[in-house]
């Protein structure tokens, strides 16, 4: 910094320190280009090493430094580590241009205790692939004979832990009564083999369902994600692809403000699966989760998964002091100095009673932690502990398609999901589940859920009886979760899709605005041990079935019809008649802003995308069973072939087809939008 003088104006002298001061507190930094440490694209040579000596020799020379990468395919065999990193950016020429290809079952990227780390403008692949796919030629109780399809690969030597039935004409998962697949720890000394006769054989720990002829996805044994970050603040990832995973896209683990900008996955040459799991899973995430302008398709598990864990107490020390242990792992429990947990006990898991600031945190065990508190407690052992921080969660413009289970899961608070796109997702679009079985909390509050549309959802694999479905896991006697508003969205129900709503265990549902299509006679709301809960200027399209009653009781234990209250739904509720208030279009969704008359067929048209509908007075014409929705994800070219996949699905009378469904780009993100992602709230945003 200059030497400044100060004269005899001393406002104009503090001015102009103050200009100085602003000038040299933000630096651009400097650029550190792989080639220089010695990785080319499209040679063929693994290039993990140069590109970790740039990422290193960036993170030596201070803050805000950036390193680059070319055009073209990066070979890597290892992961790469950004640690202690603060004020990074790793930056590639586009998702359409630069390819990272991992020939190792590993995380890619290693994101440690940084932050204001940039990763963008890239895209992830690995090879082979962390599954299979293919014909049924033989089963027996004992093993699958598999005929592959390509471009999937006869992978000798593998453990598959889980096949799911796969449908090659919607391409998706399977749906109905014929969606089934298995879990199981793989035989001993029992990996796949290559037959004679060119097949694939695939040892089985016990029978199963699977039969000559049935189309499958094997997924070999879960290793680890394409994207790991651990304790980050202001960790950004836009303009980015991954085309598969040998886990999650991406798992964070307490992230402090995350920004998921124009973040893709995708299927690619064909393949029946994208990520071996998860599109995106955050756990324990801090103050503040945006996620605008994202996809996620073919994913082997859960668009996105946002949840906390739940701990347990195992020993009481004093009215500060307590041993708490973890039944997921280690990591976990070290849930960081000045967290808030809340405590229930384990008759009603869900339900705070207390909460307590953590003052320090030591280990003991693998397992166990030895915490003190700021604040004096009352708690007993068996009781259970989860991290309850203040969480908002923002999803704008998110599309999830044809994976194997829910579109978002969520055991979080403080939610908004808005313009998003949720077609053919095997389980419910949006689930709100905190779950013992699964030791993930704190039970949902607070969420609006406007202007989205869902196609053809719930259908497949863990079928729940809604689209949108609030159930904690177990069923609780009271309330659990409060105040969710679904509002000004649109529902095109397949066969399968079951109600519009099941609410377990809630207090407060708003339902209202909301346009459903559908042929069947299921009831659009369903509801267990739930409390205020009103329904008001909703239309219902349904020209095969009569809907005699708009709720029911859920008769499963232990739902009772006593412990439900103040149900406003009624015939008159749903009775309203207007178009489908938002759309399905080639980049999401949109407001639908034609008006749709008695006498007239409106056609909306988008680009690549048409919406028809046709109304007369008082009914909306449907036909489930001639009509067609097709999308497609077409990848970007790459250095290396690729080509399309198309899908498709049934929406009523609604005929969709796309040759793409991608997020508009954005510009590209500097600190200055980080800045105001900071300063300005979530929702003011939208």
């Amino acid at each position: 910094m200059p030497v400044v003088y100060l004269g005899t104006n001393p406002l104009r002298d503090l001015f102009i320190l103050f200009i100085i001061l602003i000038q040299y507190s933000y630096t651009e930094g400097l650029t550190f280009p792989v080639s220089n440490f010695g990785a080319y694209p499209n040679d063929n040579i693994d290039d993990t090493n140069a590109i970790q000596n740039a990422i290193g020799a960036a993170l030596l020379n201070g803050t805000n430094n950036t390193v680059t990468l070319q055009s073209g395919t990066y070979d890597l065999s290892a992961s790469i580590y950004i640690y202690q990193a603060n004020g990074f950016n790793f930056i590639g020429q586009g998702m359409d241009q630069t390819l990272l290809l991992v020939h190792s079952s590993i995380s890619l990227f290693y994101v440690i205790n940084s932050q204001q780390v940039i990763l963008t403008s890239f895209s992830i692949d690995f090879s082979p692939l962390p599954f299979t796919a293919g014909y049924v030629v033989k089963a027996t109780s004992s093993y699958l004979d598999l005929q592959i399809v390509a471009p999937h690969q006869a992978d000798v030597g593998r453990k598959v832990g889980a096949i799911f039935r796969y449908d090659p004409v919607l391409r998706k998962p399977a749906i109905g009564n014929r969606s089934y697949e298995i879990y199981q720890t793989p035989p001993a000394n029992q990996n796949t083999t290559l037959n004679p006769n060119g097949t694939l054989r695939i040892y089985l720990q016990y029978q199963t369902q699977f039969a000559v002829g049935d189309p499958i996805v094997a997924r070999y044994s879960f290793t680890t994600h394409a994207i790991y970050a651990q304790d980050t603040v202001d960790l950004t990832i836009q303009s980015l692809t991954i085309y598969t995973a040998w886990y999650f896209g991406i798992y964070t683990s307490r992230a402090r403000r995350l920004n998921m900008i124009d973040y893709h996955v995708r299927k690619r040459d064909d393949r029946w699966l994208s990520t071996a799991a998860d599109c995106m899973h955050f756990g324990d995430s801090r103050e503040s989760i945006n996620i605008m302008d994202c996809s996620c398709e073919g994913q082997g598990d859960d668009g996105l998964n946002v949840q906390a864990f739940i701990f347990v107490v195992v020993q009481v020390i004093n009215s500060t002091t307590l041993l708490i242990k973890t039944n997921n792992w280690e990591d976990a429990l070290n849930v960081g100095i000045g967290s808030n947990l809340e405590f229930s006990t384990s008759s009603q898991p869900f339900t705070s009673y207390t909460s307590a600031i953590v003052a320090t945190s030591t280990s003991i065990n693998s397992t166990t932690r030895l915490f003190t508190f700021t604040n004096v407690i009352s708690v007993n052992v068996g009781d259970l502990a989860c991290v309850a921080d203040n969480l908002t969660l923002t999803v704008r413009n998110f599309t999830v398609t044809n994976n194997r289970a829910r579109g978002i899961l969520l055991s979080t608070r403080n939610i908004r999901i808005t313009k998003s796109l949720f077609n053919g997702t095997s389980a419910p679009a949006i689930l709100f589940q905190p779950s013992l079985y699964w030791n993930e909390g704190p039970a949902p509050n607070n969420a609006i859920l406007s202007e989205n549309v869902f196609i053809n959802c719930n259908q497949g694999l863990y079928r729940q009886s809604g689209v949108i479905t609030m159930a904690p896991d177990p069923t609780q006697v009271l309330p659990v979760m409060h105040n969710i508003q679904i509002t000004s969205s649109t529902f095109y129900n397949g066969p399968y899709s079951g109600s519009m709503v099941q609410c377990t265990n809630v207090n407060g549902i708003i339902i209202t605005g909301n346009y459903l299509s559908t042929n069947s006679s299921d009831p659009p709301v369903v509801f267990c041990n739930s409390r205020n809960i009103s329904a008001a200027d909703n239309t219902i399209v349904n020209s095969q079935s009569v809907i005699s009653q708009y709720y029911l009781y859920d008769t499963t234990s232990p739902c009772l019809a006593n412990l439900s209250s103040i149900i406003n739904i009624t015939a008159s509720g749903f009775n309203s008649s207007f178009p489908p208030p938002v759309i399905p279009t080639s980049t999401g969704v949109q407001v639908n802003t034609n008006q749709i008359t008695s006498t007239t067929t409106t056609s909306t048209s988008t680009s690549s995308a048409t919406v028809s509908a046709s109304t007369s007075t008082t009914t909306m014409s449907t036909s489930a069973s001639t009509a067609t929705m097709s999308t497609s994800t077409s990848t970007a070219a790459m250095p290396t072939s690729t080509s399309s996949a198309t899908s498709t699905s049934t929406v009523g009378n609604y005929s969709m087809s796309s040759n793409s469904i991608n997020s508009a780009t954005l510009p590209t993100i500097t600190m200055w939008h980080i800045v105001i992602f900071a300063i300005y709230p979530a929702n003011a945003m939208l």
